[in-house]
C-alpha cells in the first residue's frame, strides 16, 4: 500500500516542472486533470479527454494554463496527497509543524448515466487554521497557447472567453482579474472552507451552492465505491490493484465505452527527447487487455459491454483500425504544437501518425480477450461471434504480411515475430470457443492457419545460434514483447526454445534483474529507450508460469515500489534515476499490475506446493 509520503513544499516549487510522479488524477466517465502535489492543475482537457487542454503548463510552464492554490509562506510546509478509499477524488493537504492549515479536495463529478455530463472541476478548499495567506491563481490556455480574448467578471465569478468558447469560474473566495488571468489572496479563519469550481461551456456564472458540489462529491464516491466492491480483487497487493482498476474505470469515455491509452499528450519517454505521443485514443490493443484484466477481477458484464462497444465501432467503421477516436469530435491526424515541451522534451504531438500502420497484433489481442470473457462466462452471443468470424477472416488473409507490430516501429513493415505469435492465439483461441460454446465455425480452416503460422514462425523465428526466437524473421536481436510467448501457450512454458528465449531477454534487455528495455536495435528516435513498465508485469507472470513463484513475487515488489505515491504508474522508468516518464497514468502499466497480482495470489495458496512445478493453466 503507498504510504503517505511528504515532500516540501519548497522543493516542489523549485521546479519549473514538476516530476510526472509527483501528480495525483481526478477522472470521471469523460474526462480527467493532473493536480500536482503543489496544488496546481497543470493539464486538464474540458470537456472531453480528447478536448484541447485549458491547463496545460505541464508542456510549457510559460504559454500553458494552470490553476494553483497553496500557502503564501511555503517554508517548512509539507506536502502530502491521498484519495478517499476506493474513488478517484483526491485530497492534498499542506502541513506545517504536523498540523494541516490547508486542504484541497479535488474531483469531477462522476455518474453512472453515460447521457449526463459534467464537464467541471469541483475544487473544496478547507482552512483547519486560522490566519494562514493563500494564494490561488488561475491562466487558462485554448487551443494550445491561444490567451483568453476577454476576461468578464459575473456576480458569481468570471467567464474566460475565446470565439465561440466559455470557460466559467465560479467560488466562494474574492478574485481579481490580473491581466488575462484572475487571481485570489485570502487569509484563513479557523474551519473556514469554500469551493471553487471551473466549468465548460456556459456563458453565465452560478452561486457555487447551484452547482450542488456536496451532493455530486457524495454521488461520485458512492458510484466509485459501489463498483469496488462488485469486483473480486486479490488479497496479494490489494490496495494497489484497486487503484490500477479505478484508474482503468477513470480512463473510459462513458458515452461510446472506449478508452483512452493515458490521458496526456507528450509526457516523454526520455527527458529531452523526441519520444513523445499523444495518448488520448483508443488502440484495440489496449481495450483488449484492459478486457481481459477486467474479466479477471469479475467484472464480468462490463468486460462484455467493452466487447460489443468496440465491436459496433468496428462495424461502424467498416473494419478493425489500429486507433480510433473515443468519439467524433477528434481528428487522428498528428500535427506539432509550438510548445517547449515537458522540461524542454519536444516536439509536442497532437494526433498520431500510428493510425495508419497495420498491427496485426490488434486482431489477434482482440480474439485473445473475447477468449478470456468466455472463459470467465460472459455471454458470447451469435452476433459477437460473427464478429470473431469476421476478424479471423481478415486475419487469414493479413497475418503473412510484415507489420508495424506492438511498438509501432515508424520504419518499413517486417514479419516481427509478436505479430505472428499473437496471430496464432488467435485461431487457436477461435477453435476453443467454437468447441467449449458450439458455435458453428471453419474449425478446419481455423486448424489450418494456425498450423501454417506456427509452422512459419518455428522456421523464420526461432535462431539456433542464440537459442531464442528473435525480434522479426532474419533479425540477429530479440525483443521483450516475446515475454509473452509463455502466455499464449505457443509452446509449453518448460519448452527449451521458450527458456532460452526469456534467458535471452534477460540477458540482453533487462537491467537490475526486474526492468526491461524494449529492445536493443537502432530506430528512428534520437533518445535512448528506458524501461517499459508493462514488460515488469509480464516478466512476473513468466516467472510463475515457470515455477519460479517465490522469484516472482520479489519481482512483483520492486516494480510496484516504482509507482508514486498514490500508486500510479507512466509508460516507462528512467533506466538512470528510476523517474517515471511517459503519459501518464497509463492503462497498459496498470492492467499489468492487475494481471500479475491476481495470477500470483492464485498460486500464492499453494505456494509450498507448486515451487518448480510447471503445471499452471495457461489464463
Amino acid at each position: 500500500m503507498p504510504s503517505r509520503r511528504s515532500i516540501l513544499l519548497s522543493e516542489l516549487n523549485a521546479e519549473e516542472y514538476l516530476k510526472i510522479s509527483h501528480h495525483g488524477i481526478i477522472a470521471s466517465n469523460r474526462t480527467s486533470a493532473l493536480v500536482g502535489m503543489n496544488g496546481t492543475i497543470d493539464w486538464a482537457c474540458l470537456p472531453n479527454f480528447n478536448s484541447d487542454p485549458i491547463f496545460d503548463s505541464i508542456l510549457d510552464s510559460k504559454k500553458g494554463g494552470s490553476f494553483s492554490i497553496q500557502p503564501v509562506d511555503f517554508q517548512n510546509v509539507e506536502s502530502s496527497q491521498y484519495y478517499i478509499d476506493n474513488t478517484n477524488i483526491l485530497v492534498t493537504e499542506f502541513k506545517k509543524k504536523n498540523q494541516v492549515i490547508l486542504r484541497v479536495t479535488d474531483f469531477i463529478p462522476t455518474s453512472k448515466y453515460s447521457t449526463i455530463n459534467f464537464p467541471e472541476i469541483h475544487r473544496y478548499v478547507e482552512t483547519p487554521v486560522e490566519g494562514v495567506e493563500i494564494r490561488s491563481e488561475i491562466k487558462l490556455s485554448f487551443h494550445f497557447g491561444n490567451l483568453p480574448e476577454d476576461v468578464v467578471k459575473h456576480k458569481n465569478g468570471y467567464i474566460f472567453k475565446y470565439k465561440d468558447e466559455y470557460v466559467g469560474v465560479s467560488s466562494d473566495f474574492n478574485f481579481k482579474v490580473y491581466g488575462n488571468k484572475i487571481a485570489a489572496n485570502f487569509k484563513t479563519n479557523k474551519n473556514g472552507s469554500g469551493w471553487i469550481i471551473v466549468f465548460y461551456g456556459m456563458q453565465h456564472v452560478q452561486k457555487t451552492s447551484d452547482f450542488k458540489s456536496f451532493d455530486l462529491m457524495e454521488q461520485t464516491a458512492k458510484f466509485q465505491k459501489e463498483w469496488v466492491s462488485e469486483g473480486n480483487f486479490p488479497l496479494i497487493y490489494n490496495h494497489e490493484v484497486v487503484r490500477s482498476a479505478l484508474v482503468l474505470k477513470g480512463l473510459i469515455y462513458e458515452p461510446t465505452g472506449l478508452m483512452v491509452a493515458a490521458p496526456t499528450t507528450s509526457l516523454p519517454e526520455a527527458i529531452g527527447g523526441d519520444r513523445n505521443y499523444d495518448y488520448r485514443f483508443c488502440w484495440v490493443r489496449d481495450v483488449a487487455y484492459v478486457i481481459e484484466s477486467l474479466s479477471m477481477l469479475g467484472y464480468k458484464n462490463e468486460s462484455v459491454k467493452f466487447l460489443y462497444d468496440v465491436m459496433e465501432r468496428v462495424k461502424m467503421e467498416g473494419h478493425l483500425k489500429t486507433i480510433y477516436t473515443i468519439n467524433e469530435y477528434q481528428n487522428l491526424e498528428e500535427k506539432l504544437i509550438n510548445y517547449e515541451g515537458y522540461r524542454k522534451s519536444s516536439p509536442v504531438r497532437v494526433g498520431n501518425l500510428a493510425a495508419s500502420q497495420l498491427q496485426i497484433d490488434e486482431y489477434g489481442s482482440l480474439i485473445n480477450a473475447i477468449y478470456h470473457v468466455s472463459k470467465n462466462e460472459g455471454t458470447i452471443n451469435t452476433y459477437l461471434w460473427d464478429f470473431v468470424r469476421n476478424i479471423l477472416s481478415k486475419l487469414t488473409e493479413i497475418w503473412k504480411y510484415g507489420d508495424s507490430s506492438i511498438w509501432e516501429f515508424r520504419s518499413e513493415p517486417l514479419n516481427y515475430t509478436y505479430s505472428k505469435v499473437i496471430a496464432w492465439s488467435a485461431f487457436q483461441r477461435g477453435i476453443e470457443m467454437s468447441k467449449k460454446l458450439e458455435l458453428s465455425a471453419p474449425i478446419s480452416d481455423w486448424k489450418l492457419q494456425a498450423d501454417l503460422i506456427k509452422k512459419d514462425v518455428m522456421e523464420n523465428a526461432y535462431s539456433e545460434k542464440h537459442n531464442s526466437f528473435m525480434q522479426f524473421y532474419g533479425s540477429e536481436s530479440t525483443d521483450a514483447s516475446l515475454l509473452r510467448m509463455p502466455l499464449l501457450g505457443f509452446l509449453p512454458p518448460d519448452h527449451p526454445y521458450i527458456l532460452g528465449t526469456i534467458k535471452k531477454i534477460e540477458t540482453d534487455l533487462m537491467v537490475d534483474g526486474y526492468l526491461f528495455k524494449r529492445y536493443n536495435d537502432k530506430d528512428n528516435f534520437v533518445s535512448d529507450d528506458n524501461a517499459f513498465v508493462l514488460l515488469s508485469y509480464w516478466y512476473v507472470e513468466d516467472l510463475i508460469v515457470t515455477g519460479k513463484v517465490k522469484k516472482a513475487r520479489e519481482v512483483l515488489g520492486k516494480i510496484v515500489s516504482h509507482s508514486n505515491h498514490l500508486g500510479l504508474m507512466s509508460e516507462e522508468i528512467d533506466l538512470k534515476t528510476g523517474e517515471l516518464l511517459g503519459n501518464f497514468p497509463q492503462a497498459l502499466s496498470h492492467l499489468g499490475m492487475v494481471r500479475a497480482a491476481v495470477r500470483l495470489n492464485r498460486v500464492s495458496k499453494n505456494y509450498g506446493k507448486i515451487e518448480h512445478e510447471l503445471k499452471f493453466t495457461l489464463y
